[in-house]
Formats: structure tokens, sequence, C-alpha cells
């Protein structure tokens, strides 16, 4: 039963991966005759919590758009990774600790983050991660629970 579960969240875990190749990379990379180098600093934010703060500013927007937007980016960042935090331990026992699930969903999300810099698509933003990563300790603390709630 155990090595069907762990078949089954595999799966899971490929399609959400390909799911989130097609999100975070299926855009428009550059600006039209605009130099790489003109362009990077237009997607890059080193700064923590300020794009958290912008949005939570635009929260009390009266203009529904902004709200939106924000409602968006923040809540998207959070709820995109909580299927990884849940998946990464359903499928490899290596990572069934906290620490090991958050370590390696640190590592792919820096390398979704420098690989958006690199190819100009999105922002490389130290906030994604900080909200990646909050997804991603929620997905796993689902997964805890239903380990304690669901017996084998």
């Amino acid at each position: 039963m155990e090595k069907r579960r762990r078949y089954i969240s595999a799966g899971l875990l490929f399609l959400y991966g390909a799911l989130m190749l097609w999100l975070l990379f299926w855009r428009d990379r550059t600006i039209a005759g605009m130099p790489y180098l003109d362009q990077l600093p237009m997607h890059i934010n080193f700064y923590p919590l300020k794009t958290i703060r912008l949005y939570l500013r635009l929260l009390g927007a009266h203009r529904p758009a902004l709200v939106w937007t924000a409602v968006v980016n923040l809540w998207g960042n959070v709820l995109m990774f909580v299927p990884l935090g849940f998946l990464l331990p359903a499928t490899f026992p290596r990572l069934r600790k906290w620490y090991r699930t958050l370590l390696t969903a640190a590592g792919i999300v820096t390398l979704v983050e420098l690989t958006q810099m690199l190819f100009l698509v999105g922002t490389c933003d130290i906030d994604d991660l900080l909200l990646n990563l909050i997804g991603t300790a929620l997905g796993y603390g689902l997964f805890a629970a239903m380990r304690i709630f669901v017996k084998k």
C-alpha cells in the first residue's frame, strides 16, 4: 500500500512540476530592442519584504484591479507551493522531516528565481522565496496532519 501511495504521489509531483514550469516560465522574456543588462535591474529584488509591503499597501487601495493584483501575488505565491510541501515528503521518505522538506524547497525555489533572472521571465524576488516557503510549510503541515490522522 505504501509503495502504491508513493507512485501516485510521484505522478502527482511530476504533473505539479510540469504545471509549475509552464506557469513560471511560459512568458515573454524580453522587451524588444532593449539590451539584456538594461532589463536586468527591472527583474530583480533582493530587499526582503519590499514587494510584500508594496502588495500589503495595495490591499488598502480603492481600485479593485490593484487589490486583485496584490491578492493574486501574495496568496498565489503561497498557495502555488502548498502541493510541493505535501508531495515532496509523500514521494520521498528521506524528506519526511520538516527541515529537509523546507531545505529542498528552498533549493528548488532559489533555482527557479535564478532561472527567472537569467532568462528575464518574471522577477527574481527574495519575497517570492519567503512566500513560497510559507506555502511549502503549510503543505508539509497538511502532510504531517494526514499522517497523524490517517492510519496506514
